[in-house]
């Protein structure tokens, strides 16, 4: 992947990116039945380092949703969340009263991530004329950095500086401890900015 895409080019990715991730905002609205909103997506260049002080320590533990993205184009969405945020996220999922079981609350994050990854990637398949489509998603509970590179590598991404193209959700104005990151193949960032004729 190379790293010195044009500030043009950053600006088409970022409208695409931005363009999903406020249909994924929508369908998780829709799916609690209360407001989330999503900020402008982050799109950079970061080598490893900088992702784990600017983004979360790599020792943290969290649970992360891995959604593979084939077709035209591959990559993976990875929705990753923390502990805590997990089951508050799931609360608001639920119908009130109803009894927690791990199972239950894995079930419903991995429909969450199902639903918002699907509802990103329908909007995004209207801009580039691609025919996308996702696999069955997986959950994986480890540190955040052992699940960062893991995914990265699959991807076949062994740089030492990386693209880091995510969305964050508000809701009633605080952060969710949740994020959606895209790790593509390599040359599928070019595919798309192509198909967008930048």
């Amino acid at each position: 992947m190379k790293s010195n895409y044009s500030a043009t080019e950053l600006d088409v990715l970022k409208e695409v990116i931005n363009i999903g991730g406020g249909h994924a905002a929508t369908s998780l609205s829709q799916l609690i039945d209360k407001p989330v909103h999503m900020t402008v997506p982050v799109i950079e260049m970061m080598d490893y380092a900088a992702v784990f002080e600017q983004i979360m320590p790599e020792e943290t533990v969290i649970k992360a949703i891995i959604v593979r993205m084939m077709g035209d184009a591959e990559g993976v969405f990875l929705f990753t969340v923390d502990q805590q945020f997990s089951k508050d996220l799931i609360a608001m999922m639920l119908p009130k009263n109803t009894p927690y079981s791990e199972a239950m609350a894995d079930s419903a994050l991995q429909e969450l991530v199902n639903i918002l990854v699907n509802s990103f990637l329908n909007a995004v398949m209207k801009l580039i004329d691609r025919n996308l489509i996702t696999s069955v998603p997986i959950m994986i509970e480890d540190m955040f950095g052992a699940i960062m590179s893991s995914a990265y590598m699959e991807q076949s991404q062994y740089d030492d500086s990386i693209m880091i193209i995510k969305n964050e959700f508000y809701y009633l104005g605080d952060r969710l401890e949740s994020s959606l990151y895209f790790i593509p193949k390599p040359g599928i960032i070019e595919k798309m900015l192509t198909a967008l004729t930048v």
